[in-house]
């Protein structure tokens, strides 16, 4: 057990040092997109995978929705914030890249870059590149 475990935190820690390493230095720079976010980019890859309501594992006052690339953050129902979930490369050079594993929202004050760590029907979780708190999710029906 203790083999599998370690294991797994080896398959993740790449990633992990990937998310950090690039926060100090691109805290200040943001994603430029120059081009609109393409409406099909969420019907396929991670994107497509995230789309619906989901209701935090932590806290089900919380709740995100993920509507084509806007990701909404609400509490009991109202609506916090409404920003665009841009995927990315890397956390460390932040190119975008619809099929890749890390996301920022822009729009945010600062632009934190989360790792997908997975994602299914029932189940959502990323971590927070900056932080390496995870944040957990089950799909509201």
């Amino acid at each position: 057990m203790k083999n599998a475990f370690l294991s797994g935190l080896a398959l993740i820690s790449p990633l992990l040092v990937s998310c950090a390493a690039g926060d100090d230095e691109s805290d200040s720079a943001e994603i430029q997109v120059t081009t609109p976010i393409d409406p099909a980019a969420a019907e396929t890859g991670p994107l497509a995978d995230m789309q619906g309501q989901w209701v935090s594992d932590n806290n089900s006052a919380d709740t995100i929705l993920v509507e084509g690339s806007s990701f909404q953050t609400l509490r009991n129902g109202e609506l916090q914030g409404e920003v665009s979930i841009i995927f990315v490369d890397s956390c460390k050079t932040r190119v975008p890249d619809m099929g890749g594993k890390a996301f920022v929202l822009r729009g945010k004050e600062k632009q934190t870059c989360y790792l997908l760590y997975s994602v299914s029907e029932e189940k959502l979780s990323y971590i927070d590149g900056t932080r390496g708190r995870t944040s957990r999710f089950t799909r509201k029906e």
